[in-house]
C-alpha cells in the first residue's frame, strides 16, 4: 500500500515531529487570521493524537473546516489529494515488510522491527541455548550490485541527512542495504563503525561502493554477526564485573578441584563463559607443564553456538597455539568432536557453518581433528589426556549443577582407562578417517554437517579478502576477528585446490 502525500511532504519538509509541524500550523492560522481577518484562525492549534493518525501515512480521511484551510496552505494541495496515496510513490511499507519477513523466517533467532515511516530500526538477535541475545540499531537502504560492489541508489538531501544522523551515534548499528531483483531480495549488511569510518555513504551524492558485495546476508555471515554480537556486549556489559574478579582464576588454580557456582558472580551468559573457559585453559596449560608424552584433547562443544568462542575469544587462540609445543614431526596433537547426527538435525545452517569454521581454524593450526558421531560419547569430560599418566579434566559447556567449571586431574588407573577407552573408539569410529590430508577432512566434515563444501569456501574467499571486522567489529578487548580472518583465507585458498 502506497503512503499517502501528506506523509511524504512532512519527510521532504522536516515536519515529521509534532513539535515541529505544530509551529508551521499555528504560524498558518496567524497568516491566515492577518489576510481574511478571521480572528479564529489565529488561535488554531492541532492536537498530537491528531497529528500522529494524520502522519501515519495509512490515515486516508478527510480533516474538514479551518484544518482543511489550514493544510492546503501550508502544504499547496487540496486535502483530498494530500490524503490519497502519493503518485510515483514507492510502496515503503511492502518493501519493509518483506525484509523484516525475509529475515525471520530465514534466520529466526532474528527480528527486525522496522518502521514504515522511515528505514530506521531496531535488528533483535537472540541465543539459542547459550547466548542471551542482544539488540542492534538497524538502517534499511536500497542498492544496486555492480561488480563486486554494492552501490547506495541516489539518496537525496533528506536521504543523506537521515544517514549522517544514524550513523553519528557510538552504538552498533548496521547498514542493511536491500537490492530487489526477479521478484527476490538481496541482503547486504555493513557495521556503521565501517560506514562511519570510510564516510563515503554520507557525504559522497553521487552513487560509490559503501558495502562490499561480499558482505552479502546469508548463513556465512549472519552466523558470524549473530555469534559475535552476543559475545561481544554480553562482555562489555560485564567489563568490569570481570576485570574486578580476575582474582577468581588464580584462586581456583591453586586448587586440586574446583567447580564454582555461576551465583558465585553476577555475569552474562558471554562473561560466565568466558572466565569459564579462561580458566579451564589456564588449568590445562599449567597442569601439562611437566608432561612427557604429547597429550590427546577431548572437546565437548556440539553446536556453532558452543563452539563461537573458539573463534573469537583471544585467550582460547592463544590457547591453542601454547598446545602447539606438543607437536613433532612424528606426532600431531589430536582433538575430538562428538557430534551426533541429532545434534546436527537441530542446528539451522549458519550454526553447522560456525562449527566448521571452529574446526577449521583448529586445522590450520595444524591440529588432528576427529569426529565420533555416537551419542553416547556426548558428556564425555573435556579432557587433556596424557595416555597411561594423568587426565587434566576441564569443563565448561553444560556442565552440571549451574556450576562456572569443573576442573580437576586424576592419576587412578580405572579412570585413565575409561578415558583411553574412549579416543581409541573415537579414532576407530572418525567420520572423518576416509580423507588423506587436512583439505580432505574438512570437506568430508562439510558434507557430514550438511554444508556446501564449494559454496562455503568460495564465500569464505570472497569474505577473507575484506575482512571480518569491516562486517562487524569487535569492541571489546577480550575479543579478536584475526583468526576467523586467517581460517576464511585458509578454507578459501581450497576453493580452487584440485
Amino acid at each position: 500500500m502506497r503512503r499517502t502525500l501528506f506523509s511524504l511532504l512532512l519527510k521532504e519538509q522536516k515536519l515529521t515531529t509534532w513539535e515541529a509541524f505544530a509551529v508551521r500550523y499555528e504560524a498558518a492560522g496567524r497568516d491566515a487570521a492577518r489576510e481574511k481577518g478571521d480572528r479564529r484562525l489565529a488561535t488554531a492549534s492541532l492536537g498530537r493524537t491528531t497529528f500522529d493518525r494524520w502522519s501515519s501515512g495509512t490515515w486516508f480521511g478527510r480533516p474538514r473546516g479551518e484544518a482543511a484551510e489550514l493544510l492546503e496552505r501550508m502544504l499547496g494541495h487540496p486535502v483530498d489529494v494530500l490524503f490519497s496515496p502519493a503518485p510515483g510513490a514507492t510502496e515503503t511499507a511492502s518493501a519493509v515488510a518483506s525484509v523484516a519477513m525475509r529475515v525471520g523466517s530465514r534466520w529466526p533467532t532474528s527480528s527486525m522491527l522496522l518502521p514504515a515511516g522511515g528505514p530506521a530500526g531496531t535488528w533483535e538477535i537472540s541465543g539459542r541455548n547459550l547466548l542471551d541475545g542482544t539488540t542492534a540499531a538497524v538502517h534499511m537502504l536500497s542498492v544496486i550490485k555492480q561488480g563486486e560492489g554494492v552501490y547506495l541508489e541516489d539518496l537525496g538531501e533528506d536521504g543523506r541527512h537521515d544517514l549522517e544522523g544514524f550513523l553519528r551515534p557510538a552504538r552498533r548499528g548496521f547498514i542493511l542495504g536491500v537490492e530487489e531483483r526477479r521478484g527476490d531480495l538481496d541482503m547486504y549488511v555493513q557495521e556503521t563503525t565501517s560506514a562511519r569510518r570510510s564516510g563515503r555513504p554520507a557525504r559522497n551524492p553521487a552513487p560509490s561502493p559503501s558495502i562490499p558485495s561480499a558482505y552479502l546476508l546469508d548463513d556465512l555471515t549472519y552466523g558470524i554477526v549473530w555469534a559475535l554480537t552476543q559475545l561481544d556486549d554480553g562482555l562489555l556489559a560485564d567489563d568490569q564485573v570481570l576485570d574486578g574478579e580476575r582474582h577468581l582464576i588464580s584462586t581456583y588454580l591453586s586448587m586440586p578441584r574446583s567447580a564454582p557456582s555461576k551465583l558465585l558472580v553476577d555475569l552474562t551468559a558471554s562473561g560466565s563463559s568466558w572466565m569459564g573457559s579462561a580458566f579451564c585453559a589456564r588449568h590445562v596449560e599449567q597442569e601439562l607443564t611437566d608432561a612427557k608424552e604429547p597429550p590427546v584433547f577431548w572437546t565437548r562443544e556440539q553446536s556453532g553456538e558452543e563452539a563461537a568462542p573458539w573463534l573469537f575469544f583471544k585467550h582460547k587462540i592463544e590457547y591453542l597455539r601454547t598446545m602447539m609445543r606438543y607437536q613433532s614431526l612424528s606426532s600431531q596433537t589430536v582433538r575430538v568432536f562428538c557430534l551426533p547426527e541429532e545434534s546436527i538435525g537441530q542446528m539451522a545452517r549458519y550454526e553447522r557453518v560456525l562449527l566448521v569454521l571452529a574446526i577449521a581454524l583448529m586445522e590450520r593450526l595444524g591440529i588432528r581433528v576427529r569426529v565420533i558421531p555416537h551419542p553416547e560419547y556426548s558428556e564425555v569430560d573435556g579432557v587433556a589426556l596424557v595416555p597411561g599418566h594423568r587426565a587434566v579434566v576441564a569443563n565448561w559447556v553444560r556442565v552440571p549443577g549451574g556450576a562456572m567449571w569443573a576442573a580437576g586431574t586424576t592419576t587412578a588407573r580405572g579412570e585413565l582407562r575409561t578415558y583411553a577407552s574412549a579416543f581409541a573408539d573415537a579414532e576407530g569410529n572418525d567420520v572423518l578417517s576416509g580423507a588423506p590430508n587436512s583439505a580432505g577432512r574438512l570437506q568430508l566434515l562439510s558434507g557430514y554437517l550438511g554444508v556446501d563444501w564449494d559454496w562455503l569456501t568460495a564465500r569464505c574467499q570472497s569474505l577473507g579478502e575484506y575482512g571480518v571486522a569491516g562486517l562487524v567489529r569487535p569492541r571489546s578487548r577480550l575479543l579478536t576477528v584475526s583468526a576467523l580472518d586467517e581460517t576464511l583465507m585458509h578454507l578459501g585458498d581450497l576453493a580452487s585446490a584440485p
